[in-house]
């Protein structure tokens, strides 16, 4: 059996993805920071860069190996893959603002914690 040439590029993009993955947690979090008036007022820019930032975590997460996601277990990679997922397909005026602001208040914040301990387990 050939071993899967990507999976060895994959590895390689771990550190990178799962700073990324921290990152952009971070940005959300802040993002709830602002509050959600912040969030859900006339400015839809704090809307748009949660959008984007989840797509991102996302992406990233995708991109980890199976191996070290299976090693870490206290994430649920599933569920930012799937995150992204719903939120990447959304067409046309059907966010809904809310489900998003909720993620991000509610979600994201023990997930961060989580990564970041991995990342101070790494280093």
């Amino acid at each position: 059996m050939n071993p899967d040439p990507r999976a060895a590029g994959r590895a390689s993009r771990t550190e990178t993805n799962l700073a990324a993955i921290e990152r952009h947690l971070a940005e959300c979090v802040d993002l709830a920071g602002r509050g959600r008036a912040a969030f859900l007022g006339p400015d839809f820019v704090n809307r748009y860069a949660a959008f984007a930032t989840l797509i991102q975590i996302g992406n990233a997460t995708k991109d980890l190996p199976d191996e070290f996601r299976a090693a870490h277990p206290e994430v649920n990679w599933r569920a930012l893959a799937g995150t992204r997922d719903r939120v990447g397909h959304i067409y046309g005026d059907t966010i809904d603002w809310d489900v998003l602001w909720n993620t991000i208040e509610h979600d994201v914040p023990p997930v961060l914690d989580a990564v970041r301990r991995i990342l101070a387990e790494s280093h």
